[in-house]
């Protein structure tokens, strides 16, 4: 089910991913579209997402001799932590909001808890891998 977070209504049959009045269905602050998911299958896709980002840094830098990303790996884990906390933040301002749009926090949660994973256990599997060399 579709949830259109600007009218705060359902849209049963999304026509060209819009809503009857004319919404994208798609929220740019969790950078997902206002599917109902449960959450375990939104944390899923975010943690694929993320160690997708991760293994593509890490081997451009790894395969081409010049490193163009060099040191981006550990800005872009501090990304992830960052934009999990703010899809945590709009998840609880959605559950809060009430209505249809209330449904919306198992997604936000999903996709908020693989961003953090990722983030931060890329973060110790770093650190670990610094302290036994």
């Amino acid at each position: 089910m579709w949830i259109c977070t600007a009218c705060n209504q359902l849209v049963p049959d999304p026509v060209r991913r819009k809503c009857p009045n004319g919404h994208i269905l798609f929220d740019w602050s969790i950078l997902a579209p206002t599917k109902d998911l449960p959450a375990v299958k939104s944390f899923f896709n975010a943690l694929l997402i993320c160690l997708g980002v991760v293994v593509a840094i890490t081997s451009i830098n790894a395969l081409v001799p010049s490193k163009p990303f060099g040191n981006a790996l550990g800005y872009v884990l501090v990304f992830f932590i960052a934009f999990g906390i703010v899809v945590l933040r709009r998840g609880r301002k959605w559950k809060r909001q009430g209505g249809p749009v209330a449904r919306l926090a198992p997604l936000t949660l999903g996709i908020a808890l693989g961003c953090i994973v990722t983030g931060a256990g890329m973060f110790a599997l770093g650190i670990t891998v610094n302290l036994i060399r």
